[in-house]
């Protein structure tokens, strides 16, 4: 997992080409969180448009945990990022919370 600002997204286009045109692409179908996902052949973007967002990873080696062994909160103007196979979480904390989603090759 990588959170960061927005405007340094471009910094981490060697994980993936898509990223440098991540401003170009529209937002997959944000799915609902009943736990981890995992996407194991693509990349997977969160983009925080405003509130705050918490985001979670787990054992990539165990897919079958659902322990965090990591969390953080972002807020507007940031993003988070997922490594195919990453298993990830996101819930709104605030009411105002809104995120777009990229699925990137």
């Amino acid at each position: 997992m990588v959170v960061d600002k927005m405007r340094n997204v471009g910094k981490y286009s060697a994980l993936s080409e898509d990223i440098r045109r991540i401003g170009q692409l529209s937002p997959s179908h944000l799915p609902d969180f009943y736990g981890y996902r995992v996407d194991r052949e693509h990349t997977v973007v969160f983009s925080v448009l405003s509130g705050d967002v918490l985001f979670s990873t787990s054992w990539r080696e165990n897919p079958e945990s659902r322990d965090a062994n990591a969390a953080v909160t972002a807020a507007g103007g940031d993003f988070a990022l997922f490594l195919p196979g990453e298993p990830f979480l996101m819930r709104p904390v605030s009411a105002d919370a809104d995120v777009s989603m990229y699925v990137l090759e």
